[in-house]
């Protein structure tokens, strides 16, 4: 069944604008992505250009050609920014990117794991302020907030971890769309590392990722089909509650006690200590190896992913661990996913969240293209006008 005419325009306009936001495209390009005429392309286009979308721009051929080059057509140069922002218990991080995904600009402060919810919300708040304001002629068309813990219709639903006293319950949506006057939408940080790293990171090749927290807490998160898997309340992931894992033993620093007598090392004098080639310290961390793959193994049993990614703090020092974790994987699971380090590092939540910005766009302007009788100009106010319906 054909879809009717003016659903279908409206569907090759959006294909055209996805096609030209990985880059510009001639367009032949276009007409080959979108499967219409170069003539209908060349509609599609005008239509576009009109709109604010598109443009022409100079592209530098790789080699010389007889001739006049092709034109080509890629995103309008002025056509906006999309902001995100990761707050932990001991930073907040803030990055802009145009709606191609070319990071803009990116700033990162420090913040005490004791301060009060109020003065955290405020000095991040601060700190988006200041990042947007490095382009500042370019209209904002949405924000992503990442937050440790459950976060479920922009509240901190559930936190379980150290400091941030007063987070559980903050409303992060309504708090940062009041102070930015723009569209927010809010996640758990571990839940946006994963989408970073499954975009431009260590998963980048996979479609299916399991994404392991290695840090102060250790968290696990899920993207299916390049789509970061919530569930429900959007605690997805949370499998460190349970005991049997043993990972609250990593938390609290406790999982090597036995190594030392009940009073173990932190993690930090582990890896000092094992960089001297200090066996016991070299034990330890084998078992904090093992602990690991617990509930990694749980997270692949239950999703069978193609790529397991570990991430956060303790990341840098992975080859300590590494060996032993896929070694206990490999064991415990059948079907073991090839088991790789972040490539982002600590710029893998604030980048899961601008890609997380650009699929809320995308994925409002198929709703459009579905539901309603026009193609939205391109400004942030005809793309979110349901929103204050």
């Amino acid at each position: 069944m054909r879809a009717p005419r003016r659903i279908q325009r409206r569907a090759n306009m959006s294909a055209a604008l996805k096609t030209c936001i990985d880059g510009p495209r001639t367009l032949a390009d276009i007409a080959g992505a979108t499967g219409v005429t170069r003539v209908a392309a060349e509609a599609i286009v005008s239509d576009l250009v009109e709109l604010g979308w598109l443009e022409e721009v100079a592209v530098t051929p790789a080699a010389p050609r007889l001739g006049r080059p092709a034109a080509h057509i890629g995103l309008h140069s002025a056509l906006g920014q999309v902001l995100s922002i990761d707050i932990g218990a001991h930073h907040a991080t803030a990055m802009t990117a145009d709606l191609s995904g070319t990071i803009l600009a990116s700033e990162r402060i420090e913040l005490a794991e004791d301060l009060i919810a109020r003065d955290r919300l405020d000095a991040s708040i601060d700190l988006g302020r200041r990042v947007l304001a490095k382009n500042r002629d370019l209209p904002v068309w949405t924000c992503t907030l990442a937050s440790p813990g459950v976060v479920h219709e922009g509240v901190v639903a559930y936190f379980g971890g150290e400091g941030m006293p007063g987070w559980k319950g903050v409303r992060l949506d309504e708090e940062f769309s009041d102070a930015l006057g723009t569209r927010v939408r809010s996640a758990g940080d571990c839940a946006l590392g994963a989408r970073g790293e499954s975009w431009r990171g260590a998963a980048a090749a996979f479609d299916d990722v399991v994404y392991i927290l290695a840090g102060k807490r250790t968290g696990a998160a899920s993207v299916i089909n390049h789509r970061v898997h919530e569930g429900l309340f959007g605690a997805a992931g949370l499998i460190g509650e349970l005991p049997q894992l043993r990972w609250r033993e990593l938390e609290e620093e406790s999982f090597a006690d036995a190594l030392y007598d009940g009073a173990s090392l932190t993690r930090e004098d582990l890896i000092l200590a094992a960089r001297r080639s200090d066996s016991r310290a070299l034990s330890a961390l084998d078992e904090y190896g093992e602990v690991l793959a617990l509930g990694a193994a749980a997270m692949i049993l239950a999703l069978a992913p193609q790529c397991l990614v570990v991430g956060g703090q303790y990341s840098a020092d992975a080859d300590l661990f590494l060996p032993r974790l896929s070694e206990a994987i490999d064991r415990l699971c059948p079907f073991a996913p090839e088991v790789v380090v972040s490539t982002l590092g600590a710029d893998a939540v604030v980048q899961g969240g601008i890609r997380l910005a650009l699929d809320d766009i995308l994925d409002r302007l198929d709703s459009i293209v579905q539901g309603a009788d026009f193609f939205p100009a391109a400004i942030p106010e005809s793309l979110w006008a349901e929103d204050r319906r």
